[in-house]
Order: C-alpha cells, then sequence, then structure tokens
C-alpha cells in the first residue's frame, strides 16, 4: 500500500471516527460464543448516549441488565428470534449511568458467514426518546381533538393524557386535579395509577402556600418541584398519607385558560425522591398545556351544547310579514319545513301554506286575537311546498315600533311531526323490547293479567314458561356483544315460531324469555311446548360472520290456577322452576313446586348473610398443614370458614359457589389474600420456622384486572416475602382464556410469588399451555388420592401426574391424604409434599403455630 493510500485510509477512519462519534447511532457487532452473543465492539459514542463506555457495555450481561425491568422479560424473548429470523428491529426502553430512561431503537442483522465461520451480528442504537415523545404528545393532542368531537367525557378524556404519559414513563404516576373557581377547591380530574385512598385524601383539597404541591401550585399559579417529600415543608400535613401510597417526589404544574386564570394543577409522583431534568420539566409541561388545552375545549364544547339547546328554539320556522300581511323574511329553518325557499316565500301572503283543514272562522279568530291583543298560540295543520300536509305548533305576535304602534308581525312555529312520530315510536318502546321487537316485561305482565281474568272466567288453566339460555355469557365474552344480540335476535324468532299465534313470547331482559300459553288443556301440553322449545334452541345458530353457535335453554314452568292466582306469582313460580332446571343440569325443562320458593328465600337469605358476613367479622381462616416429604418442613393452605354468630360453622360448598356466582368472592377474597399474609408475617416475626402460606384465588379474582395489583400491596403493607406466599389456582380457571392467564401468571410470577396448580386432574389442561404457565406446584386432587391404595386407575393417574410434574420441573403436593398407606405410596412414588386429616385437620391461627413440629417457638402464639 502506498503512502498516498494509506493516508487516504487514515483519513477516511478519521472521518469515520467523527461521525460516529458525533452522530446519534450507536455501532456495535456481536459473535455467537458457545451458543450466546457477546459484544465484540462498540462504538465510543455509547458513552454519550449512556454514560457507559465501550468497554463497560462489551460486559457479559451488561445490556440484560439495564433493560426496563418491566419490559425485560418480554425484550429478551423477542431478540432470540434474531438468530432465526437473520434480522430483529424493535424498541424499548434502556437505563443509563444516571438513572434516566431512554428510548432505543435496535436493528440487528446476521452477516452472511462463510463455513466454519462464528455467526456475527452488525447491529445499531438510536436514541429514538425524542421522537417517541413528540408522536406520544402528537397522539395526544390529535386524542384530545378526538375525544371533544366525539363529546367524551372530561373524565375520560383526561384518564386518556394522563395513561399515556405513564406509558411512555412507567415510573411516573399522573394526577390531574381540577379547580373549582368559587371554593378554591382541587377535585380528583384523573389519577388512574394512584391509590383510592390518596385520591380520596387530596379530593376537595383547599388551596393556599403549604398545602402540598398542587395546593401550591395551583395558588401560586406557578409550578412546584418537590424532590424529596420526606423532607419539605409543603408536606407536612400529608406525608402519611403520601408514604402510604407509596410516592417520595411530585412536581405540579399548573395549567391555564386563555385569559391566564388557573384551571388545575398537572402532578407527577415517583417512588424515589427526583429532581428534574429540563427535558423532563418540558415534557410534563407539554402535557400539562395538552390537558389545559382538554379542559378548555370540554368546557368550552359544553357551554356550546347549553347554548345550542338554547338556540334550538331558533330551530322553529320564524316568518315576519307586513300588517296586510305580506312575508318580508323568513329563516332557514322556515325553508327546511316549508320547502319553499326565501326567495319563493318573500312578498307573498302567508296563506300559501293553508292545508285546507281549517276552515275560515279559525282563521277569523286567529286574526281577532292578534289585533287585539297581540298575540295567538294553537296548532295548525299546514301544507309544504311538496303537497305533504303536516301539523305545526305556531306562536303570532305583534311588533311594535317606536311609538308603540303595530309594525310587523312574527310568527315562530314548530314542525310536529316528528314528534307526533316520536309519541308513537316512545308508545311502541315503552311495551316492546328494542332488540327483538317482542313485548317486554311490562307489557307482558298486562297481558298475563288479562289472562288470568280470562281464565278466570271461563274456568280455564294457562301456563308460564320461563326461558333461559344456558351459559349465554360465554358467547358475549368468546365473540363479543354484538354476535351476543345477533344471537338473542335468533333465539326469538326461532321460539317465536314454535308458539302459537295466540301465545304470548316476551323477552325480560338480557338472554330471559317468557311465554304465556292460554287455553291450556292439561300441564302435559305446557311440558310438550317447554320440550320443543327446547329442542328448537339447541339446533345450531349462525352469527359472527356465518360463525356456528351451539347453545340450549332450561325452562321453569308456573301453572294457573295450580301454582297462583296472580301475575307477579306465576313469573316468580317459573323463576323458581327455572333455577332448579339449571340445578338439575341445564337444557331441561322443571315444573313449579312451593318447596323451590323456600330453597330460592334459603339462597337469598344466604346471599345477605354473605354480604354482611365480612362487614361484621364472621369470616374465619383455618390454616391445614402442607407437609413436605423431602424435610418435614409445614407450610399452611389458607382455607375460608363462615362462623355466623350463635349458629354452626356453614360449609364451604354451599357459600363459595354462592359467592362466586354474585361476585362476592371478590372482596372476600381479597381480605382472606391480606389475612393470611398478616398471620404469616406474623409467625415469622414470632420466630416459627414455617414453610410459607398458600391462599386460594377464584375464578374470578384470577380474571380481575387488579389482581396483581392487589397481591404487590398486600405483600407491602403486610411486609411478608413475597417468597413465603403460594398463590393456588384451579385448572379449569388457567383453560379459560388462556392467553390471559399466562399473561397473569407472569405478572405474578414477577411479583416473586409462587403459583401452584390446584385440583389437577379434574380439568382439561393442555400440556402445550401448561408448559407455557410459570408455575412451581401441581396439587393432586384428593379424588385420586383417596383411591390410590385400592384403585389402579387412581392409582395410574397419580403416578403420570408426578412423573408429569418432574419431567416439566413442577413439584406435587397431595390433597386429602388420610391413611399410612396412601402415604407410603406417594412417599415411594417421589410425591413432594402432602396436605389431609392424616398429619392434621384445618387449625385456627394459634393451633397451628402449636403444632409439636414448631416446638418452643410455637407456643409463642
Amino acid at each position: 500500500m502506498s503512502a498516498r493510500d494509506r493516508a487516504q485510509l487514515r483519513m477516511t477512519n478519521e472521518r469515520l471516527e467523527r461521525l460516529l462519534a458525533t452522530g446519534p447511532t450507536v455501532l456495535y457487532s456481536l459473535h455467537q460464543v458457545d451458543g450466546a452473543l457477546q459484544a465484540t465492539w462498540v462504538s465510543d459514542n455509547i458513552e454519550r448516549l449512556t454514560g457507559y463506555r465501550a468497554a463497560e457495555a462489551m460486559t457479559p450481561g451488561w445490556w440484560a441488565d439495564h433493560l426496563d425491568p418491566s419490559t425485560r422479560t418480554d425484550v429478551i424473548r423477542r431478540a432470540r428470534r434474531l438468530i432465526a429470523d437473520g434480522r430483529l428491529c424493535y424498541e424499548y426502553r434502556f437505563r443509563c449511568r444516571d438513572g434516566r430512561m431512554i428510548w432505543v431503537r435496535d436493528d440487528m442483522r446476521v452477516l452472511p458467514q462463510q463455513e466454519g465461520e462464528a455467526l456475527e451480528v452488525a447491529g445499531s442504537w438510536t436514541d429514538i426518546t425524542t421522537e417517541r415523545r413528540t408522536e406520544e404528545l402528537r397522539a395526544a393532542r390529535a386524542a384530545v381533538l378526538d375525544g371533544v368531537v366525539a363529546s367524551q367525557p372530561l373524565a375520560a378524556i383526561l384518564d386518556m393524557i394522563a395513561g399515556r404519559l405513564e406509558a411512555l414513563i412507567p415510573e411516573m404516576r399522573v394526577s390531574v386535579l381540577l379547580l373549582d373557581a368559587r371554593s378554591r377547591r382541587l377535585h380528583v380530574g384523573a389519577a388512574p395509577r394512584l391509590p383510592d385512598f390518596y385520591n380520596a385524601a387530596v379530593e376537595g383539597l383547599e388551596i393556599g402556600e403549604g398545602r402540598g404541591s398542587c395546593g401550591t401550585a395551583a395558588f401560586r399559579g406557578e409550578r412546584v418541584i418537590v424532590a424529596d417529600i420526606a423532607r419539605h415543608p409543603y408536606w407536612r400535613g400529608f406525608r402519611a398519607v403520601a408514604e402510604r401510597a407509596g410516592v417520595r417526589a411530585c412536581w405540579s404544574m399548573p395549567f391555564k385558560d386563555t385569559a391566564g386564570q388557573v384551571l388545575g394543577t398537572f402532578a407527577t409522583y415517583y417512588d424515589t425522591p427526583r429532581t428534574p431534568a429540563q427535558d423532563e420539566l418540558d415534557l410534563v409541561e407539554e402535557f400539562a398545556r395538552i390537558t389545559g388545552l382538554a379542559v378548555q375545549k370540554v368546557r368550552a364544547e359544553a357551554a356550546l351544547r347549553q347554548s345550542s339547546a338554547v338556540f334550538e328554539s331558533t330551530r322553529d320556522g320564524v316568518v315576519i310579514t307586513t300588517l296586510e300581511p305580506r312575508i318580508v323574511a323568513v329563516n332557514p329553518a322556515y325553508t327546511e319545513i316549508t320547502g319553499y325557499s326565501a326567495e319563493e316565500a318573500i312578498g307573498r301572503n302567508p296563506s300559501l301554506l293553508r292545508s285546507g283543514r281549517h276552515d275560515r272562522a279559525f282563521y277569523q279568530a286567529m286574526w281577532a286575537s292578534l289585533r287585539q291583543v297581540g298575540y295567538w298560540q294553537g296548532e295548525v295543520w299546514n301544507r309544504r311546498a311538496n303537497g305533504e300536509v303536516y301539523p305545526q305548533w305556531l306562536t303570532l305576535s305583534t311588533v311594535r315600533d317606536e311609538a308603540g304602534e303595530p309594525s310587523h308581525y312574527v310568527g315562530v312555529f314548530t314542525d310536529l311531526t316528528q314528534l307526533k312520530r316520536s309519541e308513537q315510536q316512545l308508545e311502541h318502546l315503552t311495551h316492546y323490547d328494542p332488540l327483538t321487537d317482542l313485548p317486554n316485561r311490562l307489557l307482558v305482565q298486562s297481558r298475563l293479567e288479562h289472562a288470568i281474568d280470562q281464565a278466570r272466567r271461563h274456568r280455564g288453566r294457562l301456563g308460564v314458561l320461563f326461558v333461559d339460555l344456558d351459559r349465554f355469557k360465554n358467547v358475549n365474552d368468546s365473540l363479543g356483544h354484538p354476535a351476543g344480540d345477533a344471537l338473542i335476535q335468533a333465539v326469538a324468532g326461532r321460539l317465536r315460531a314454535g308458539l302459537r299465534v295466540e301465545d304470548t313470547l316476551a323477552r325480560l331482559g338480557g338472554d330471559e324469555f317468557l311465554v304465556v300459553i292460554e287455553d291450556l288443556e292439561s300441564a302435559d301440553e305446557a311440558a310438550s311446548v317447554a320440550r320443543k322449545l327446547t329442542e328448537l334452541v339447541q339446533q345450531p345458530f349462525r352469527v359472527a360472520g356465518d360463525r356456528e353457535v351451539i347453545v340450549s335453554a332450561s325452562v321453569g314452568i308456573s301453572l294457573y290456577p295450580d301454582d297462583g292466582a296472580s301475575a307477579t306469582d306465576l313469573i316468580q313460580y317459573a323463576d323458581a322452576a327455572l333455577y332448579q332446571a339449571k340445578a338439575e343440569g341445564r337444557n331441561s325443562f322443571c315444573f313449579y313446586a312451593s318447596e323451590l320458593t323456600a330453597a330460592v328465600s334459603e339462597r337469598m337469605e344466604m346471599e345477605m348473610g354473605l354480604r354482611r358476613a365480612l362487614e361484621r367479622g364472621e369470616l374465619r381462616i383455618h390454616y391445614q398443614p402442607l407437609v413436605s416429604l423431602k424435610g418435614g418442613r409445614v407450610g399452611a393452605e389458607a382455607l375460608l370458614r363462615w362462623q355466623p354468630p350463635g349458629e354452626a360453622l356453614v360449609r364451604p360448598d354451599r357459600f363459595i359457589p354462592l359467592a362466586e356466582e354474585t361476585g362476592l368472592i371478590v372482596p372476600i377474597g381479597g381480605w382472606v389474600l391480606r389475612e393470611a399474609c398478616r398471620q404469616a408475617r406474623a409467625w415469622l416475626d414470632a420466630g416459627l420456622d414455617f414453610g410459607g402460606v398458600a391462599v386460594n384465588l377464584s375464578v374470578r379474582q384470577f380474571r380481575a384486572r387488579d389482581l396483581v395489583s392487589l397481591v404487590a400491596e398486600v405483600l407491602r403493607e403486610t411486609g411478608l416475602p413475597a417468597a413465603r406466599l403460594q398463590l393456588e389456582i384451579t385448572e379449569s380457571a388457567l383453560m379459560d382464556e388462556v392467553e390471559q392467564a399466562v399473561d397473569t401468571l407472569h405478572h405474578l410470577y414477577a411479583l416473586g410469588v409462587t403459583l401452584a396448580v390446584d385440583d389437577f386432574g379434574t380439568g382439561y389442561s393442555s400440556l402445550a399451555y401448561l408448559k407455557r404457565f410459570p408455575i412451581g406446584t401441581l396439587k393432586v386432587d384428593q379424588s385420586f388420592v383417596r383411591g390410590i391404595a385400592v384403585d389402579e386407575s387412581d392409582r395410574a393417574i397419580v403416578v403420570a401426574t408426578i412423573a408429569m410434574a418432574r419431567g416439566l420441573g413442577f413439584s406435587t403436593t397431595a390433597e386429602g391424604v388420610e391413611t399410612e398407606a396412601q402415604l407410603a405410596i406417594l412417599r415411594t412414588l417421589g410425591c413432594d409434599a402432602y396436605q389431609g386429616f392424616l398429619f392434621s385437620r384445618p387449625l385456627e391461627a394459634a393451633e397451628f403455630a402449636r403444632l409439636p413440629c414448631f416446638g418452643s417457638a410455637g407456643a409463642m402464639r
């Protein structure tokens, strides 16, 4: 190579180094070593971007350690696709040396390689933080305008703004407070990630100097930055609630209207003390401005709507005439209503609208009143330009000049056509279901009362059939509510086709229908109709883009005069019979019997009692020991009990299904979780060396959106180490909506708790799904354990379950162990733990702590 070539190469290298040093893109290369990709070169400008030197960036594990913890697992999972796809371009958040989180676009390509060469990857990093923030700001502005145009509630728009900033910077929690100008108090507009108790404490905060960050900012009309709540005097009266909410810094920006008046505050909270960088302040202030824009736009829109409501009167036709009379002016509504343009109307006598329905005396009386008292009002039938006759409400007034003399007449009229049509439609809607056009509850009640009167007069009989679709909720959940509505319409059509013309079919609401059969010959005839209807419903339906749906129906039957003599009683009794039909397996019909009412009443009383039980402290937790077969360590499963005062314990199999059905299981389950963790923490503080506490999650709990945050909050409040908490979910709950289940389990797993599948073997688990769950334990259902010593089938199931669990890396716990023979077999098969009456029945907390296995530490509790 000549000296000139070397000089040229040196200049090229220097130019490239300058470009890299000043450019926004970091370049790097990776080599595959022992199956893993390792950095072999990183451009020096990475230090300007992240604060880390190139040598540090090439340290194994450096990249993964600095990913945003909330998305680390997903980012690493996506990175693994690089080798298979040959190229990967994706975006994620990365933590810099100074703690800042930046958005990075990572573009990687697998380079062509010769045979025997190690796989090499070339990649580039681009800081897109500003780009993402700019895009989010643009999207937020657009969303605000869209929301205003769509007349969305202000609360929804504010929630959207807060959510967008929180999604951009997850470590930030946003609060929007709106100022009431009269009371000078702040009210919560949006705070999606702050606890309810905190928002309740802030609600109605009076603004003033030293009233927290927001109260002070609103009072001053300028931003207030509190980097450390625990030390700042503005927060002296609010430190306790802030500490409970887990917030340590608060930056508050007031937002104002165009006149400079404070409308409210836009605040960001952080979990650690924090001073803002200028770009962070700029971003938050821009979002505060967007919030101010939203508040002004929505309020202006509301004022406009109010003005529009007042202005609606001018939507009436207005005509001004001379005293002769000749038309001199009309408004656009006049043209719209009558069909005559201004050019066609002006100069003509207003009589051009006469329909011929009113006689001469009618008009003479109108004009006489107008001339004598200056006013006339009444309903008039007029004719449009197209010849259509229509009703209108007309008001005529005399306009006087400065001398008090009549100068003009003004007529204001309202087209009553739509009103009269609406009255007819409203009359129809009052008595008919809008979805199916069937009689509604009000009309069928009236018809049933009339049918009872007829049957009483002619000594006849009639039947009431209460029809309800089985598991209709599954259709709504899986295919959506439009498909559910289409199915209801199709079912209504099929039921109507299966009845006589004289029978009444009504929709009571949801998936409930009522049939009234008059002139009934016998109960068998009612049964025949019920059977026919269930068979009709069983035939496949096609909805939601020609999707085939198969449902069934249950029917409850009551008879007049056999069961009751009033419409209310017959409907109630048919409903009770329906409940019995569903209890007997669904897709069937059942006649009313008096004992059904007693059962329904008992169920209602139990539901009312259960609602009060949590408030009155009637719920108890007993703890059944979970015994390890690999070391003898004892843990506990929290089991719910209900002890009404002065009564025997209510069996769990009686009240837990009811709690699940009514939704009470969610607050009750939350209480169990909190109480069990509190007790476990107390045992640890007392020196009790136990394995941890297991808590069952109901199906409704597991599907709740706030489950993960609830578990995190309970662990934080009670101080129980996450590893000491095991959450148990039934197999059937996991198999319903699998993708959501996988997502929820991974979020729970990320908290550090352990997860177990309860009652394994009773559902329909797919191994393909099972291996995706981050679970640690399979609990073998007691129905299999019970027969393990005498039934080969049960034993084979247990053997297969333990072997499968071991192969997947799960531990196993056997439930319901009651004999030494069962325990010996389980020990031989390699089961890891067991529970059951062989070791101990469920115990109260104090009894559990006194178990001999805990020694003197247990005596302390």
